[in-house]
């Protein structure tokens, strides 16, 4: 298919509109400019062919035709790149892509891209060489070549040309570009916003060769760090290969650290296991593996986590059991090496193929992503650490103790003894010294409990200690003795002290009260007289005698002072009423008939007189109609 088809078939009338056709002058003019029909007088920009405009009177968009009828499918993309060149020939600023390029200290950079003024000097510049550019400019004072690509971009033939030519050139990518759109939306598209690439820059072409320099020197360097690394690769297996061969090795086992716990607990048959690669310790097999149980899996060391191979590994390595020339071999030179010799087994994993048998012995379980010492052997083993542990710090504490009690003891009391004769002194109770008596929880209970006690004694606080816990104290018990009885002397004389204090206060109290409250003559009576409610004690007497005799006097008191305040209010109430009934009367009645009525005892009124008999509102209305009868018998006319 020829490049004329090509274009016929993706951009033909099928695809694409022409909207811009070639005025008789040369120039493009565009559908919305001309006339309809063939009065636009408008050739196709690539075929020549002549056209007829079609617009909105045709009832279709507008667009220009071919007079013959098949249309050439060239004339919008040459449309495009006419319009495309037209832009340079104002001398417009035009943005060059980025690219690769050298600084001043020949480093490779990339610069970016950047907008610069475009002279323009001429279309389709064409030399010698056969370069036949789209463009001829100049910016940044040197000579630019500028492709426009709508379709077809440039090939390395023709970059090829262009480099042996020796000028810059830009390639404008506008295959994206609509085939109708206006002049303003191609120059801008060519000028700025249009994909662009370098087809070739001096800059780049020595950044490129730089690059290339730069990147055979990089490979020469790496394959020569290689070859260093395969001899030094070859040199240490080979030394660790010496040093295996001809590391010493353990004739027989030495002392078992821990091996009391791991008898204890069924473990001592779980140390001293064969495995290969023995030679990189710089320990028996039993007393690295005993280590390995006591410290990792018993007193965790590595903390509460499953414990694995390689923190394991790290471990022993700190503590000095692995030897120097085996520490952190790397897993080729280890593979390398036990190619060479079979026996040698990096430490990570001799003690991998340990912990694999611990496993498959049941002393291991597998937890998560590592190992933990099984529940029938770790209980057991925890309490009796815990025991131990306990014990120890009781006989330490004792010990103390002991110390300070000889050194609070005169030195003839305390003779020749130190707290270390006292530890292998004889206990009369059992017969053992107190160190062996010390090792039954039981004794050292009985023991601890003693020593405090003479602790408290010589502090002077608590009581007399059951017994001496073989310590010379006999002379220290007795002034203690005399201490406490002393004491409790003085103890006595100040609570009597006390409780006098105590009495004459609350007597006080009382009086302070009795005093407020009645006045002189009542109150020698009030204190004074016994009372049934105080157990036939005056008030004086409950008040010293105790807090609850005080509040007691305190409430008779009160009772007292009640009753005559109701008392008072009675007697002013009847004074009230009789003040009443004697004015009534004397209103209602001549004098002596008031003083006969008021006097006179009556039946109806308790065989009283009115005058007695009046007390509150009730008698008092009693009384009145008394009165009333009286006034109607007689009473003044």
């Amino acid at each position: 298919m020829s490049e004329h088809e090509d274009t016929r078939d993706r951009w033909g009338s099928r695809q694409a509109k022409l909207v811009w056709g070639k005025a008789p002058d040369g120039t493009l003019a565009h559908i919305s400019t001309a006339q309809r029909g063939r009065a636009c007088n408008c050739s196709c920009p690539a075929c020549d062919g002549q056209l007829v405009a079609r617009t909105k009177a045709d009832h279709m968009v507008p667009h220009f035709a071919h007079s013959g009828g098949e249309a050439c499918g060239g004339g919008p993309e040459t449309a495009l790149h006419l319009l495309a060149k037209e832009a340079f020939r104002t001398n417009p600023r035009m943005l060059l892509p980025e690219r690769p390029a050298l600084d001043n200290r020949r480093q490779l950079i990339t610069k970016p891209s950047q907008e610069v003024e475009a002279e323009f000097l001429r279309l389709e510049y064409t030399d010698p060489r056969k370069i036949i550019p789209d463009l001829y400019v100049r910016a940044l004072g040197y000579d630019l070549f500028v492709e426009v690509a709508v379709t077809h971009f440039s090939n390395e033939t023709k970059i090829q040309r262009l480099r042996e030519h020796r000028i810059p050139a830009v390639e404008v990518d506008l295959s994206r570009v609509p085939r109708d759109c206006g002049r303003e939306d191609i120059a801008e598209a060519v000028l700025r916003t249009a994909p662009r690439r370098w087809l070739y820059h001096p800059g780049i072409d020595a950044a490129e060769a730089k690059r290339k320099t730069d990147e055979e020197a990089w490979l020469a360097a790496q394959d020569k760090q290689q070859a260093i690394a395969r001899e030094q690769h070859k040199n240490r297996v080979e030394e660790l290969v010496r040093a295996y061969r001809t590391a010493p090795r353990h004739a027989a086992e030495g002392e078992v650290p821990r091996l009391t716990d791991l008898q204890a607990v069924g473990l001592s048959q779980h140390v001293g296991i064969a495995v290969a690669g023995s030679a990189c310790f710089a320990e028996p097999l039993a007393f690295w593996q005993a280590r390995i149980l006591a410290e990792v899996f018993h007193d965790r060391c590595l903390g509460n986590a499953a414990c694995k191979a390689v923190p394991i590994t790290q471990h022993l390595d700190k503590i000095g059991i692995i030897r120097a020339a085996f520490r952190r071999v790397p897993g080729a030179v280890a593979d390398d090496a036990a190619a060479i010799e079979p026996d040698f087994v990096p430490p990570w994993k001799v003690v991998d193929a340990y912990l694999k048998h611990l496993v498959d012995a049941g002393v291991l379980v597998q937890h998560g992503y590592g190992t933990v010492l099984a529940a029938r052997f770790a209980e057991p083993w925890k309490a009796r650490t815990l025991a131990e542990k306990q014990r120890t710090e009781i006989l330490h504490a004792v010990m103390q103790a002991v110390e300070w009690i000889l050194s609070e003891l005169p030195d003839e009391e305390r003779g020749s003894m130190t707290g270390e004769s006292w530890l292998h002194s004889v206990r009369d109770e059992s017969g053992k010294t107190y160190q062996e008596a010390m090792q039954s929880d039981i004794e050292a209970s009985k023991i601890a409990g003693e020593i405090d006690a003479i602790i408290d004694m010589l502090e002077k606080r608590g009581p007399l200690p059951p017994g001496t816990a073989g310590l010379p104290i006999e002379r220290a018990v007795e002034r203690r003795k005399e201490q406490m009885a002393k004491q409790a002397e003085e103890l006595r004389e100040k609570q009597l002290k006390e409780a006098d204090r105590l009495r004459q206060l609350r007597r006080d109290r009382l009086l302070i009260d009795a005093e407020r409250e009645l006045s002189s003559g009542d109150l020698d009576a009030f204190l004074n007289t016994k009372c049934d409610d105080l157990n036939g004690m005056t008030p004086l007497e409950a008040a010293q005698d105790s807090e609850t005799g005080l509040n007691r006097a305190r409430n008779v008191l009160s009772d007292l002072v009640r009753q005559r305040t109701l008392e008072a209010e009675a007697k002013a109430e009847r004074k009230r009423y009789q003040d009443r009934i004697t004015t009534d009367a004397h209103n209602a009645l001549s004098a002596d008939t008031a003083e006969a009525f008021l006097n006179g005892r009556d039946d109806d009124l308790g065989r009283t007189t009115p005058l007695l008999f009046v007390k509150n509102v009730h008698t008092y209305r009693e009384a009145l109609k008394k009165l009333e009868a009286w006034q109607r018998e007689f009473g003044r006319p």
